[in-house]
């Protein structure tokens, strides 16, 4: 029984961190092309460093201790790559070139108050408020229209600025599955102390939807009549990644024809190992990653600790990040983001 004991554990200690490599590398590879991977994209990360503790403390006691090396680079492996953890980096700020704070927040239609809201605004004090789902409520203009000389709503964006703005820009409805469709985003240029920036303020729609047909009736009856394992209720789910799809690459596009500085905040919908992240903004520094560190988790909030980066500011090479923050006040089912930006080199 030892001697069986022994070598199960051993199998473990090898398997668990080629399981979690190849977790890993389905997220980013494959990611939304299968149903499966895009709802791992989603998953508390957390779940991926269950086993950890417990494999690692039985190879201890049974003294296997050379497979504990493979247990650390799991661990590595969960911390890193997989919970995205970002280590600080050293950041200079030119005391003498002028900054722009924005500030992007999933406002969540002002359901924690709205009033707490504008107060976290007033307290960090940005040049550039983008707001996004905010339907039919013009108390979120009224209250920054006391503060910010350009109050602007549109659907469920709305923009409060201390800069003239010149123009806006909303696009057209996207055709998808026999339907024109919202394209999700609208671009406001500003004339800003660092020049002309167009900002994009973007949030495609959220996989939630689509996760709820997947479930069903219940997700241990979708388990035990095998509808979950035949992918029979993934069409929807598979219907609304596409769109999402559809939705982020037509924004990066009209981002990618801009001639001058662009910024993209907003509600993303799109974690860390997206590989749609990847392939539409990977020309665009993220702003967390460049002067932020931890986990800068930002959803959800309101339930749960929060267990997906999905809210971002992300900038052309012709602007730096100098600071970011991910808010720590729970304002909304999301975390706001601010980040100070400058000339680029």
């Amino acid at each position: 029984m030892k001697t069986w004991t022994r070598r199960l554990v051993g199998a473990l200690g090898l398997a668990y961190p080629i399981a979690l490599l190849g977790v890993w590398l389905t997220l980013r590879t494959v990611g939304e092309a299968w149903w499966v991977s895009t709802v791992g994209l989603y998953l508390p990360r957390i779940v991926f460093g269950a086993p950890l503790l417990a494999v690692a403390a039985a190879l201890f006691r049974l003294r296997m201790r050379r497979l504990l090396v493979a247990q650390a680079a799991s661990a590595l492996l969960v911390v890193f790559p997989i919970m995205g953890f970002v280590l600080p980096w050293p950041v200079s700020r030119d005391a003498e070139s002028p900054t722009v704070r924005v500030f992007s927040l999933n406002a969540d239609s002002g359901r924690e108050g709205i009033d707490r809201i504008v107060e976290e605004i007033a307290r960090l004090s940005p040049d550039v408020v983008l707001l996004q789902e905010v339907y039919g409520d013009e108390t979120f203009a009224t209250l920054l229209r006391a503060t910010y000389p350009t109050v602007e709503t549109s659907g469920q964006f709305v923009l409060a600025t201390r800069f003239r703005l010149l123009r806006t820009v909303e696009p057209e409805k996207v055709p998808y599955a026999g339907q024109l469709r919202s394209a999700r985003f609208i671009k406001y240029d500003l004339d800003t102390p660092l020049g002309p920036v167009s900002f994009y303020s973007v949030h495609p729609v959220s996989p939630r939807d689509g996760f709820t047909t997947l479930r069903g009736h219940g997700l241990r009856q979708e388990i035990e009549t095998g509808r979950l394992f035949e992918g029979t209720t993934a069409h929807r789910l598979e219907i609304n990644t596409g769109l999402r799809a559809l939705q982020v690459q037509t924004f990066a596009e009209a981002a990618r024809r801009e001639p001058g500085p662009v910024v993209i905040a907003g509600d993303t919908n799109l974690p860390d190992s997206s590989p749609l992240l990847r392939r539409a903004l990977s020309a665009y520094e993220d702003g967390f990653a460049r002067s932020g560190w931890g986990f800068g988790y930002t959803f959800p909030t309101n339930k749960w600790r929060p267990w997906m980066r999905i809210d971002r500011v992300l900038a052309s090479h012709a602007l730096r990040f100098v600071h970011f923050e991910v808010g720590r006040a729970v304002v909304s089912d999301h975390r706001y983001v601010v980040a100070d930006l400058q000339r680029g080199s």
